[in-house]
């Protein structure tokens, strides 16, 4: 035995010594080792590590430092994170043991990894390299060195200042969506209570060349409550001041006009209600109405709805609608070419003379003056020759004519021109343009008395509606429709 041992020795020097070459198992090695097999294996040393930081208990042959290189199979569980080893094929950097499979090791395994430190284990950069993933040798998504900013679709965000970034590409139009099947938002944005920011927690602004929105809230649910809304706002703080809106729109275009604030419109196949207000103790009302503006209080009480400037009514009347037992009729307001406040009270002649003053808060409401004069009407109240009036500034007398001494009574009702407005006689509406603008009004035929043939009158109103001419510049409710229709049409089929 030990003479073949001898023999095969002299032959693997003698191999060495022609051409570096040796080979196991095979006559032509085609490296400096060449060990060919089908069924055996190379079984690399077994060593029980101590640490990865620590090269025992393995050492150099030769004395020395490890060589760089030297590969064992770890078959302990030893050190403390961040240098443990586990059991594993690991070899010698010159400084450190490398785990081959990643565990324990500066390399992650795509099967978890434990015994990481968050301080020095992480995926990323050490340097000021963009930190980059990519699918299909495409880059989809880079966290940029600078200042942390994260980005899908694009290397780096349009603006300066922004963390989270998603840019959209031809492929992929919707830069950032939020879904939720589940009691919560597709998309929330707080800004938290330290802040003191005049930024919104959710801001939209569209800066191209169509008709986009800069929000765009739309309800597709199945719910039926009233106050189910495509874009809904709250305000809940702070309680200790007064005023707060839940929406609120401003147009900051600082020239031109039809600038709005706040557009409500409706589809128009159905009946509607372009903006609701609804005041304390007021409701939603119901019937076939297509009305531009409702505001909507408990009857009799404050105001459903309050203007301070000039309140025009064009093409329409001014009514009151009162209960009756035929439903509720319209009563119309009388108008006249000028501005006045009327008042109406009762009087009696003494010896056929009575001297009426004007009551103190009214007189502060109008402007009587020698070129303002008041006006009385008087109605008698029993058998006189006749009365006559005196006007004063701050009343009038009532005279008997012919010297009567008759002691009937009386009622009157004064007419003065109300104050600040007492020289207004008519006044051009320059809204609806220069020149003949009766082509704008058209015959309003009456609504009926009964409710029942009210309702059928609206219907066929509508039915037979035709559109009537406006003025130059005018942008009319099938114009706004149009382009409604034609915006939701877009939106629909992109997201789909």
């Amino acid at each position: 035995m030990k003479l073949k041992l001898y023999l095969f020795l002299v032959i693997i020097v003698n191999l060495n010594c022609v051409n570096a070459q040796i080979g196991i198992g095979t006559t032509a090695p085609s490296g400096a080792l060449d060990i060919t097999s089908t069924v055996n294996g190379v079984v690399i040393p077994r060593v029980a590590l101590t640490a990865r930081n620590s090269s025992a208990p393995v050492v150099n042959p030769a004395g020395g430092a490890l060589t760089s290189g030297t590969l064992v199979w770890n078959t302990a569980s030893a050190g403390a994170s961040p240098n443990a080893v586990t059991p594993g094929f690991y070899y010698w950097n010159g400084a450190a043991w490398t785990a081959l499979d990643g565990d324990g090791s500066d390399n992650w395994s795509t099967l978890g990894n434990s015994n990481t430190t968050p301080a020095t284990n992480f995926i990323g950069t050490t340097n000021a390299n963009a930190f980059i993933i990519k699918v299909n040798n495409i880059e989809r998504m880079r966290i940029n060195p600078t200042d942390g900013e994260i980005v899908a679709g694009a290397t780096a965000s349009p603006y300066a200042g922004d963390l989270l970034n998603a840019v959209a590409t031809a492929t992929t139009p919707f830069a950032l969506s939020g879904y939720s099947a589940q009691n919560g938002s597709g998309t929330w944005g707080e800004i938290l209570a330290a802040s003191t920011t005049a930024f919104s927690a959710v801001q939209g602004v569209y800066g191209g060349t169509g008709a986009g929105a800069g929000v765009l809230g739309n309800y597709n649910g199945t719910n039926a409550n009233n106050t189910r809304a495509g874009v809904y706002g709250i305000c809940s703080t702070t309680t200790a001041n007064p005023g707060g809106t839940g929406v609120y729109g401003y147009n900051g275009i600082a020239s031109g006009n039809q600038r709005m604030g706040v557009l409500g419109n409706y589809n128009g196949s159905a009946f509607g209600i372009g903006v609701y207000g609804i005041g304390f103790g007021g409701g939603i009302i119901t019937g076939n109405n297509d009305v531009a503006v409702v505001g909507w209080r408990a009857n009799n009480a404050n105001y459903s709805g309050y203007f301070n400037g000039n309140h025009v009514i064009a093409n329409g009347t001014k009514s009151a609608s009162v209960g009756t037992s035929k439903g509720n009729q319209l009563l119309y307001v009388t108008e006249t070419p000028e501005v006045w406040f009327e008042d109406i009270g009762r009087g009696k002649l003494v010896n056929g003379s009575a001297e009426i003053k004007l009551d103190p808060l009214f007189l502060e409401t109008v402007k009587i003056d020698d070129s303002h004069p008041m006006s009385v009407f008087l109605q008698e109240e029993g058998d006189s020759k006749g009365l006559y009036v005196i006007p004063g500034k701050d009343g009038f007398i009532v005279k008997e004519k012919n010297g009567g001494k008759s002691s009937i009574s009386f009622s009157y009702r004064i007419m003065a021109k109300r104050l600040h407005f007492q020289d207004h006689r008519f006044g051009n509406d320059q809204v609806w343009g220069e020149g003949d603008t009766r082509k704008y009004n058209e015959y309003a035929p009456p609504p009926p008395i009964d409710y029942n043939e009210n309702i059928r009158f609206q219907e066929n109103q509508k039915k037979s509606f035709k559109p009537t001419a406006m003025p130059k510049g005018f942008i009319d409710y099938f114009t706004l429709q149009k382009e409604a229709n034609a915006l939701e049409k877009i939106r629909t089929e992109t997201k789909q």
